[in-house]
C-alpha cells in the first residue's frame, strides 16, 4: 500500500497541461494567453487583463483520465488577482486543487507573483488526503520586448502520507524570451524537479491575423513535441493543441476564454529616442503616445499600456478618450480618472 501512494504521490500533482498554450512547459509562461499559465508560474497574471477561461485535456496514457481546470482573473491598477481549480479523475481515483494568486509590480518591468493551494486526493480502497503548498514566481522586462522568469513550485509543501514527502515536489525553473517583430515571440526554459530531474523547453508563436494565434514546442527528455491554435472572435478565444510522446499516446487539450485577458509583448527595440527619456507633459495625445509614456499616467500599468498601444494598432486611432471604454478593463470609474491626462 505505501510504494502504491508513493507512485501516485510522485505524479499526482505534477503541473500537466491545463490549458493547451502550456503544453510547452516552462518556456509558455513569458508570454501567457489565459490566467490557466498560474499552476507554472504566479507572476504571469499580473501581465494579462481582466478574463475567465475554462480547459479540457486528456494528459499522455491516461485513456480513461480526463482534466478540466478553470481560471478566473482580475486586474486593477495596481495588482493583478487570480483563482484557479482544477479536477482530473479515473476508476476510484481523484484529484481536486485550488489555487489563488497574487502579482504585484515591484518597479517598472519587474512583477512578482505568491499562490496559495489546497491539493484533496482519494483513492478508492486507501481513504483520501489534503495537502498545502505555496509557489513563487517573478518575470522581468529589462528592455522593451526582452523578458526573463523564475520561479520555484513547491516552496512550502505538506504531506499527504506519513512519509514526510511533500504533496507538491519541489521544481526549479527559469526561461528566457523576445518578441522580435510584432506578432512573433520565441522563449526556452529549463526546469529543475525533486525527484523527475530536469527538463527543457523551447517555444515560438506567431500571429498571422490579428485574430488567429499558432504555437509550436518542443520539450526534453524525452523528446516531446506540441503545435496548437488559437482563434479569438470579439472577447472570446478558443484554443486547441495537441503533443506527441515518444512512447506514450499522444495527448489533447482544449480551451475556452472570454474577456481576451492574452498578454501580447511590445516588439524589441534597441535604443530609444532622446524624448523618451524626457519627463511627460500631460495631457498627451494617446494616438502617439509610448508605452513609456502611458506607464506615467497614474492607473496605466505595463499590461495595460501595452493592449492600450494594440488596441490602436488593430482598429486605428480614438476619435475621443472617452472611446477607451471598449479597452478591456477600463472600466467608467477608470476612464474619468484617466481623462485629464489624455487627449486625442
Amino acid at each position: 500500500m505505501l510504494s502504491l501512494l508513493l507512485t501516485i504521490l510522485l505524479v499526482a500533482f505534477e503541473p500537466q497541461s491545463e490549458s493547451p498554450w502550456l503544453s510547452g512547459g516552462v518556456a509558455t509562461v513569458l508570454f501567457p494567453r489565459s490566467h490557466l499559465g498560474l499552476s507554472l508560474n504566479p507572476a504571469s497574471v499580473g501581465l494579462l487583463e481582466t478574463g475567465i477561461s475554462a480547459s479540457a485535456s486528456r494528459p499522455f496514457g491516461f485513456r480513461e483520465l480526463d482534466r478540466s481546470a478553470i481560471a478566473v482573473g482580475k486586474s486593477t491598477d495596481r495588482m493583478a488577482f487570480a483563482g484557479l481549480f482544477s479536477y482530473s479523475g479515473r476508476d476510484g481515483y481523484s484529484e481536486v486543487t485550488g489555487t489563488g494568486a497574487i502579482a504585484i509590480p515591484l518597479r517598472a518591468g519587474i512583477v512578482a507573483g505568491i499562490s496559495a493551494s489546497c491539493h484533496r486526493l482519494q483513492i478508492q480502497g486507501f481513504g483520501s488526503a489534503v495537502a498545502f503548498s505555496t509557489d513563487v514566481g517573478v518575470i522581468a522586462r529589462p528592455v522593451k520586448g526582452v523578458f526573463f522568469s523564475g520561479a520555484v513550485k513547491g516552496l512550502y509543501s505538506s504531506s499527504l502520507t506519513e512519509t514526510g514527502m511533500g504533496a507538491v515536489p519541489i521544481m526549479i525553473s527559469g526561461s528566457a524570451g523576445i518578441c522580435p517583430i510584432e506578432g512573433i515571440t520565441v522563449s526556452a526554459g529549463a526546469a529543475f524537479h525533486e525527484y523527475a530531474g530536469e527538463e527543457y523547453s523551447f517555444v515560438t508563436s506567431v500571429e498571422p491575423y490579428p485574430t488567429v494565434a499558432l504555437f509550436f514546442s518542443i520539450q526534453t527528455p524525452p523528446v516531446r513535441l506540441g503545435m496548437g491554435l488559437e482563434v479569438s472572435i470579439s472577447t472570446v478565444a478558443v484554443q486547441y493543441g495537441y503533443g506527441t510522446h515518444p512512447v506514450l499516446p499522444g495527448g489533447h487539450a482544449m480551451s475556452l476564454s472570454y474577456g481576451n485577458p492574452a498578454f501580447r509583448p511590445e516588439p524589441v527595440q534597441i535604443s530609444q529616442s532622446l524624448p523618451d527619456q524626457e519627463s511627460v507633459t500631460f495631457p498627451i495625445n494617446i494616438n502617439t503616445a509610448t508605452e513609456e509614456q502611458l506607464i506615467e499616467i497614474p492607473g496605466i500599468g505595463p499590461s495595460k499600456a501595452s493592449t492600450i498601444i494594440n488596441y490602436i494598432e488593430t482598429f486605428g486611432p480614438f476619435q475621443s478618450v472617452d472611446q477607451m471604454i471598449d479597452i478591456p478593463g477600463v472600466g467608467t470609474t477608470t476612464l474619468e480618472n484617466l481623462k485629464p491626462y489624455l487627449t486625442v
